[in-house]
């Protein structure tokens, strides 16, 4: 199971390695777009800041799910008062869009199984 963690966040950083329990987390190389590294490295599952202005991640979700890696498990987070991001990633097709506490503190449950 491969992991690709799109989060610029040192906090959010720490927080993921910590609930992969072990699993291999790939992190996105900076200046890279998320498709791109999505494209070239497989993952199973994407985690992403969705509030982050570098990573554009509306747009890479919707890249990503209308493109030859659709099957990709996509899990964002934002704040819950970003209703217009909430509401854009699902359209764009992200999997599950959390609050960032909520993507906290579901993290290891959702990482369980994977």
């Amino acid at each position: 199971m491969k992991i690709l963690a799109a989060i610029h966040d040192l906090m959010f950083s720490s927080k993921v390695t910590a609930s992969a329990r072990g699993k291999p987390i790939e992190w996105l190389k900076r200046g890279t777009k998320v498709a791109d590294q999505v494209q070239a490295s497989k993952p199973d599952v994407l985690l992403i800041d969705l509030a982050s202005p570098q990573l554009d991640a509306v747009n890479a979700i919707r890249e990503i799910k209308s493109g030859d890696n659709k099957s990709v498990t996509v899990i964002g987070y934002v704040d819950h008062t970003r209703a217009d991001v909430i509401e854009a990633a699902r359209a764009a097709g992200c999997d599950q869009v959390l609050s960032k506490g909520e993507f906290a503190r579901r993290l290891p449950e959702l990482l369980e199984g994977i």
